[in-house]
């Protein structure tokens, strides 16, 4: 193995002279940087990682907190993870993961012992507190699907993006559109209820939805029972505007054990746009958060923090396109 002694006995300088040329250190004259680079290039020097971290207090780590449940097992969030991990080490950084498996974990102790550089929050969990402490330290974070509007956070614009879902399920003729609510607990859910509610009351029409309950998963489950529960209280809609398309195809196929027929009977809408919209049956109409945007956008801030020196950035808004299959079609006036 090629080491920083070796170089220094080859060109008959100090191994401490070595090190700093290959660190950078200003006060190493240009001429023998040169000569130690192209020497430690011809060598086949491979630094030490750990040890360069120790040098410029900088292990060009980002750290990444997710919650099991709500995190890796989360087709959505796991997606946005695989766009920001490529475009993070696509930099030049490491990933590292900082799960919460119910042990309330203290995370800015985890980050200062691996020198984490960075942090994206991609989902909380049950660790709000140890999340806080993050959030308050001197560490460059940014927060995807944030609990609550703010700076360093990062979202699509589900407002409007649930309005534009709305819209193009009355643009096709429906007019008792239901709503498959997400959660009521963060800022996220909030925003689609409340782009929901308002399309309506726009358009005088009655709110179909499941008021007293929470759906914090987003899940496949939760589409079904909700479905379910929407249908026990207020009969057949014409459509169905859900938040996630995991709960989309929970409804689909509840309809679908009912014997109703999905798009001639009801037409549904879902939001993330999965890779599993190709493969439903049928395939499903979707509005699109743009996974590859949100990975790259969330890895420039979060490196442009570290190399700039600052610690805060507005928050980053993403629109959402609405993707055509076929799980709507025009209502039918017989």
């Amino acid at each position: 193995m090629v080491t920083i002694a070796k170089i220094a006995q080859e060109l008959g300088v100090s191994t401490s002279t070595v090190s700093k040329a290959l660190n950078g250190y200003s006060e190493i004259s240009e001429k023998t940087r040169s000569k130690i680079m192209n020497l430690a290039t011809e060598m086949g020097y491979t630094p030490n990682a750990t040890a360069q971290s120790l040098v410029r207090k900088r292990a060009d780590t980002v750290g990444v907190v997710y919650e099991v449940e709500y995190g890796l097992k989360n087709l959505f969030f796991s997606s946005v993870l695989e766009a920001f991990r490529r475009n993070v080490q696509g930099r030049g950084y490491d990933i590292l993961f900082l799960s919460d498996n119910g042990t309330s974990q203290n995370y800015l102790k985890h980050c200062i012992s691996k020198n984490v550089d960075a942090v994206l929050v991609i989902s909380t969990g049950t660790s709000v507190e140890s999340v806080r402490k993050l959030i308050n330290s001197d560490l460059a974070l940014m927060m995807f699907d944030p609990w609550y509007q703010s700076k360093n956070t990062i979202y699509t614009d589900s407002y409007n993006a649930i309005k534009k879902s709305c819209k193009y399920l009355y643009d096709l003729g429906h007019r008792k559109i239901a709503f498959l609510n997400g959660s009521y607990s963060n800022f996220i859910g909030r925003e689609r209820l409340k782009g929901y509610l308002d399309f309506i009351k726009e358009k005088n029409l009655e709110p179909y939805y499941i008021k007293n309950h929470s759906n914090e998963s987003y899940s496949y489950d939760e589409g079904y029972k909700t479905m379910k529960n929407l249908f026990e209280t207020y009969g057949l809609p014409d459509a169905v505007c859900t938040v996630s398309d995991l709960m989309a195809i929970g409804a689909l196929h509840y309809l679908q054990n009912h014997g109703y027929h999905v798009p001639d009977d009801v037409s549904i809408i879902g939001f993330d746009d999965l890779s599993i919209c190709d493969i439903s049956t049928p395939k499903l109409t979707t509005m699109k958060q743009d996974i590859e945007a949100i990975g790259k956008q969330a890895c420039d801030a979060l490196i442009d923090m570290l190399v700039q020196g600052h610690r805060t950035v507005k928050p980053i808004i993403v629109d959402a396109t609405i993707v055509v299959r076929d799980s709507c079609k025009k209502k039918s006036n017989h």
